[in-house]
């Protein structure tokens, strides 16, 4: 661990990493986010104008890149002033420690980061050409939606269906799809539907707007109201051909693509909350008095925080190990050779920050169960833990995964050892 030259100088409080942009992200959200996140918590909404002001603040655009910026997108502003040839992973990893540091503004573009690259990287240039203007300068907004009532994690036999109309030129959709994150302000659904057969050969990706026939109702979640978790209703509704991304029955190898980011963003946040934890534990035990002591003069405290760096900074380092390797492989090779890794890393994250979270509030007491004060943001990191083990696939279904990838790989580099 090396001292930061910004931010809090206690223990595994803050990483290293691309400081100009951490700065840069930090000073924009300590001044518009961190003053108003407890008001926005408790009307239960981040107000509509701030997406326009994040968009002219230039956080949209590589939020919906993540690893690399087209250069046709270079038009755009960018906070912190990184020239778009020049954005990669890890400033992506950085951009998101310092929103999910500030608190609720990261709510607000969960539905970008994973419902952007599905439409940037299989998407008609036509459709990209007419949705990205739209949704990079904050005018409208965009969604996932692959989870359904009766279907979690598992994709393949999602029942939504999108038939060919008779003269070709529009899908019918009906279906439903429930706990998509964003989905009650979003004017695009990134829709996983099914217009084949049974499995996963049958499922496509189609981009749907908002219109006559979709409904969205809010769905009240353990995290709290500002990622509007919402159920969405399609009943018969008409979606333009031209709005399929890439080809019929291509969109189960799509989702499976576009799960790496998304995993990788939950050990983002686990990553952090981890950090910010830690400070604030940190903060009470150098103060707080116990039987005539203070809290980390007591071995037993140090003790905690000993196992809880090490586990954030080991994270922290399988992290920046796959962002690299995400980095220096085309999409193609990172669908082939990551999959199983990031599901296996986002289970890490997810095993570390329930052991964080939980340490962290018994070293903070009764503190650690108050939604106000000194303790607050370790009850809610707390109470958000679920949020980052469920989501993307549970924990139990991606070490299986993780396991099945593994052996995948090792059988076809005994065949292409075998054919030297």
């Amino acid at each position: 661990m090396t001292t930061p030259s910004f931010g809090s100088t206690l223990p595994w409080a803050e990483p290293s990493c691309h400081r100009k942009l951490r700065d840069a992200v930090r000073k924009w959200c300590e001044e518009h986010i961190v003053p108003y996140t407890e008001e926005w918590v408790e009307k239960g909404a981040i107000p509509i104008h701030l997406y326009q002001e994040c968009a002219k603040a230039g956080l949209l655009v590589p939020i919906a890149a993540g690893k690399s910026i087209p250069p046709e997108w270079s038009h755009y502003p960018f906070i912190g002033d990184i020239p778009a040839s020049e954005w990669n992973g890890f400033h992506d990893l950085v951009l998101w420690d310092e929103l999910i540091r500030s608190g609720s503004i990261a709510s607000l573009f969960i539905g970008l980061t994973v419902g952007a690259p599905p439409l940037r990287q299989f998407a008609s240039k036509s459709l990209q050409d007419k949705i990205f203007p739209e949704i990079l300068s904050g005018e409208k907004r965009v969604c996932l939606a692959i989870t359904e009532p009766t279907c979690g994690s598992d994709v393949r036999n999602l029942a939504t269906t999108a038939e060919r109309s008779a003269d070709g030129k529009c899908y019918i959709v009906n279906g439903e799809k429930k706990w998509i994150t964003n989905g009650m302000f979003s004017h695009y659904f990134m829709t996983a539907v099914r217009t084949g057969g049974p499995g996963a050969e049958g499922i496509s990706m189609l981009l749907i707007p908002r219109s006559e026939g979709v409904r969205t109702r809010p769905i009240s979640v353990m995290p709290g109201p500002l990622s509007a978790t919402t159920y969405v209703t399609f009943e018969d509704v008409k979606v333009p051909a031209e709005y399929l991304i890439g080809q019929a029955g291509a969109g189960f190898k799509q989702t499976m693509i576009n799960f790496n980011h998304e995993r990788l963003w939950a050990v983002f946040q686990a990553l952090r909350g981890c950090r910010t934890a830690l400070n604030d534990a940190f903060e009470w035990a150098l103060k707080r008095e116990a039987f005539g002591k203070r809290l980390i003069e007591q071995p037993v405290v140090r003790w905690k925080f000993g196992n809880m760096g090490r586990k954030v900074e080991a994270l922290q380092a399988w992290t920046e190990s796959v962002v690299w390797e995400s980095e220096n492989l085309s999409d193609e090779e990172a669908g082939r050779l990551l999959g199983g890794v990031t599901a296996l890393l986002k289970v890490e994250a997810g095993v570390v920050a329930k052991s964080v979270a939980e340490e962290c509030l018994k070293i903070m007491g009764g503190l650690g169960l108050t939604k106000t004060g000194q303790g607050s943001r370790i009850e809610a990191f707390y109470r958000s833990v679920p949020s980052l083990v469920v989501p993307g696939g549970s924990e139990d279904v991606l070490i299986d995964l993780g396991v099945r990838e593994a052996l995948k790989l090792s059988r076809q580099a005994e065949k292409a050892r075998a054919k030297i």
